[in-house]
């Protein structure tokens, strides 16, 4: 009798058991998506399987084949059809008498496998369905990307870890391989070489992690569980070996978000901000304007004003998730939808046109999402300097030709991100050629306020620049501007960093 394997990855009971393994220190959301990453990893390490037929190494130099009839666990190592997981991994095995085959592609370049960096990614995947298949040099950090160092050590944007932890040294490193945290991972890559494992428990007052990593053949056969895996599991490693083998810490983004950052908007109700509306009390919006609906947060555009929180903030990033409406209103009907996220604002309720704060602007617009404006007059004493270049009598940032300029109100006018098409039209659904942001889709808009600087990314990718800033501290400010747009994540993370 035959059955074919399609069982669930990792049992939701399982899950809740590991998540209160490690909980003491975490958020239970923390927890939680941690436990599904490391659930996952040893899932993936462990699952048995029997070839039909020989199966040649991917690298037939190895002179290595999982032989017929006998036992092996976890998925196979390979680096020719590698983004393989365990629930893909599984439509290939059948049930036969109380074993499980693998009856799918034997040769050497197509059987189904994985390797360390698909592996990990796999694991961060069960946080995050969208998160890609990396390739170990993608994993160094290069924020506000998917991955993001552990700890405080200097990356100067290397692409050699070697570099790396040389620069920062044994004592830096050692304090930051300590922050790792199950679901975390180390990395290592120089020219064509590098490895990625994940961290499965951490003890810090023995200066080791213990970790699981898909490696592999090490003297012609596998690394793992007596030479029948390529996986290895609960593989001890000293502090000492990590710096000598030169990983640096990392961690996923979304998981290292959901321990550190704080959530402006709760997905329930706008208790923590003030809202602002052109025409009414401040303080009051009997219009509706704002408003939570299931987990979301709708701006209405029907009228202008501002949603603005309660304390003011300094040195951060601000991660914000958006998606665009249907409808326009007044006088931006039929044209580019416009929102924009005001930071450092201050001031009463209201004090600039009537709806908003007096603060600095990233802009949220169709086609311009990333530019940055000035939300005051000459008077109130807000300025910032940008690398630009002038293009039909714009302002265009240009990090590497640009000359520094500064503005110091609205009547400047703008300083437009790098990608700002130049052919750019004041109409609703406008995209231009390099925009980043995707139209009716969530999108990310990030934004560093450290020091007297602001950088702006859009869905992770680098985009604008100000500094010299006079004003380095305020409210945020989400801005209702004539048309209607969603916000389903507004969270602050404190950020300390000097930015590179």
């Amino acid at each position: 009798m035959l059955k074919k394997i399609t069982s669930a990855i990792v049992a939701g009971a399982t899950i809740l058991v590991a998540a209160s393994s490690f909980a003491a220190d975490m958020t239970p959301e923390e927890a939680e998506l941690r436990a599904k990453i490391t659930d996952y990893m040893r899932a993936a390490a462990t699952v048995e399987w029997i070839p039909t037929e020989d199966i040649p190494y991917w690298n037939p130099e190895h002179n290595f084949s999982f032989k017929k009839g006998e036992t092996y666990y976890g998925l196979p190592y390979t680096q020719f059809d590698r983004n393989n997981n365990l629930t893909s991994f599984k439509t290939n095995l059948e049930e036969r008498d109380g074993k499980v085959y693998y009856v799918g592609p034997s040769a050497f370049n197509n059987y189904c496998g994985s390797d360390c960096s698909a592996s990990v990614s796999n694991a961060w995947k069960q946080v995050d369905p969208n998160f890609p298949s990396l390739l170990t040099r993608r994993m160094i950090p290069d924020r506000p990307k998917e991955v993001v160092p552990v700890g405080k050590y200097k990356l100067n944007f290397y692409d050699s870890t070697p570099k790396i932890v040389k620069e920062n040294g044994f004592d830096v490193m050692k304090a930051a391989y300590a922050q790792l945290k199950p679901g975390d991972a180390v990395v290592m890559h120089y020219d064509y070489d590098g490895h990625v494992m994940l961290i499965l428990k951490n003890e810090p007052e023995n200066n080791r992690v213990f970790i699981s990593d898909q490696t592999g053949l090490s003297n012609g056969v596998p690394k793992g569980r007596n030479a029948r895996s390529t996986f290895r599991v609960d593989c001890e490693y000293t502090y000492e070996q990590l710096f000598e083998n030169t990983y640096i810490p990392i961690a996923m983004k979304k998981v290292d978000d959901a321990a550190n950052e704080i959530k402006l908007f709760n997905g329930v109700d706008l208790t923590n901000w003030d809202a602002c509306v052109r025409g009414e009390p401040a303080g009051e919006d009997a219009s509706g304007v704002f408003s939570v609906q299931d987990g979301v947060l709708r701006v209405s555009g029907e009228k202008w004003g501002g949603l603005s929180t309660k304390e003011s903030y300094s040195n951060y990033r601000l991660t914000v998730e958006f998606k665009w409406g249907d409808k326009t209103f007044g006088a931006r009907e039929g044209k580019a939808r416009d929102s924009g996220v005001l930071i450092h604002a201050f001031g009463e309720l209201g004090c600039y046109g009537g709806a908003w704060l007096k603060s600095v602007e990233a802009n949220i617009l169709e086609g311009g999402v990333g530019d940055f404006w000035i939300a005051g007059d000459k008077e109130d004493g807000i300025s910032g300097t940008c690398d630009v270049i002038e293009r039909d009598g714009k302002r265009v940032f240009c990090p590497k030709e640009g000359k520094p300029v500064t503005i110091t109100a609205n009547a400047d006018g703008s300083f437009q991100w790098f990608g700002h098409d130049p052919n750019w039209q004041d109409v609703q659904g406008f995209h231009g050629v390099s925009d980043f942001d995707k139209p009716g889709e969530w999108n990310e808009l990030v934004v560093y306020a450290v020091g007297d600087e602001m950088q702006v990314y859009v869905n992770g990718k680098f985009v604008n620049r100000v500094y010299g800033l006079k004003q380095t501290s305020g409210k945020i400010q989400l801005q209702s501007e004539g048309a209607e747009i969603f916000f389903r994540r507004v969270s602050l993370r404190p950020w300390d960093e000097p930015l590179d």
